[in-house]
């Protein structure tokens, strides 16, 4: 009768331990691998491993790559010079004037003291 109840075995993992899941977890090994890996290392169960290993996934968060969108700022026309577009010139309007403008080929620099 005694053989017969099921044991729960409660693990706590340390700090170092749920970070070294987070960074498996980065890499494209599947899961059960890497708690099998863990287990060996720690001596843990394989089945606590991989709960935990399932636990952190939920968890842990999911980066998306972010896309740099430009938009033009100046016109340059030869007959006109520069003209300013977009939100440029609402921002340059609250701001102060200007202490210091350098105008190059392809850009100018507004400098504010």
């Amino acid at each position: 009768m005694e053989n017969s109840k099921k044991r729960r075995t409660y693990v706590r993992y340390t700090k170092k331990q749920v970070s070294a899941m987070r960074e498996a977890l980065k890499t494209e090994e599947p899961r059960l691998v890497i708690a099998k890996r863990f287990s060996n290392e720690w001596g843990i169960p394989t089945r606590s491993v991989y709960q935990k290993l399932h636990n952190v996934a939920n968890t842990k968060r999911t980066y998306k790559k972010r896309q740099v969108t430009t938009t033009p700022v100046a016109k340059i026309t030869p007959s006109k010079g520069i003209e300013l577009t977009g939100n440029m010139v609402n921002i340059l309007n609250h701001m102060k004037n200007p202490t210091k403008v350098v105008m190059y080929n392809d850009h100018v620099r507004y400098y504010y003291n």
